[in-house]
């Protein structure tokens, strides 16, 4: 029998940023010593400003819901999220700036500690059905909209439902195959 764990929405926790203009719900993180190795997180953006430091981490964000913002870092590189799972991928001591297109946005986050971890982001933009090669030591499924179906090793499909994650450790398969409407897939590899 395959063993994996759920995340239920009831277990995610609301927490303030760090630079106090909002907060994040946070999906799930694991610890090392004093600060977390990776985190999958949320947060409803609802007005301009500056992002947090993550100084050493690697980050992910895509747009979930709403019309859209661009970031921009300090060197003026810009990152224009319009559509639903548009991603910018950028150094977590980046100083970036969000500039909302029309209203609030709701994105998705993952942060990597550089010196312990490394992820690989697949997403339903790509292709709403994707066999991914799980060659690293942590696969997460997070269903966006809808269920996601998965199935390891071409065995009985599963159901991911919505706003729900799949955290399944190395050794469980050697690939999972990913369908539904939105969903964010992350590869961890520690190095």
């Amino acid at each position: 029998m395959t063993e994996f764990n759920i995340t239920k929405p009831e277990d995610f926790i609301t927490m303030p940023w760090r630079n106090g203009l909002g907060s994040t719900i946070e999906l799930v993180k694991h610890w090392s010593g004093d600060s977390f190795q990776w985190r999958l997180s949320m947060a409803e953006v609802t007005q301009d400003g500056a992002f947090s430091d993550f100084s050493g981490y690697d980050r992910c964000l895509l747009l979930m819901h709403g019309k859209g913002m661009t970031l921009t870092d300090q060197v003026g590189q810009q990152w224009r999220l319009s559509e639903t799972l548009d991603a910018a991928h950028f150094k977590g001591e980046d100083l970036i700036d969000a500039c909302l297109h029309d209203g609030p946005i709701l994105d998705f986050n993952l942060m990597t500690r550089r010196k312990d971890c490394r992820a690989k982001v697949f997403t339903s933009q790509q292709e709403k059905s994707q066999k991914i090669d799980l060659n690293g030591d942590l696969f997460l499924l997070f269903s966006i909209q809808g269920n996601t179906h998965f199935q390891l090793n071409n065995r009985q499909q599963t159901q991911v439902q919505e706003q729900h994650i799949l955290q399944l450790g190395s050794s469980t398969a050697d690939t999972c195959h990913c369908h539904g409407e939105a969903w964010v897939g992350i590869l961890i590899s520690n190095p």
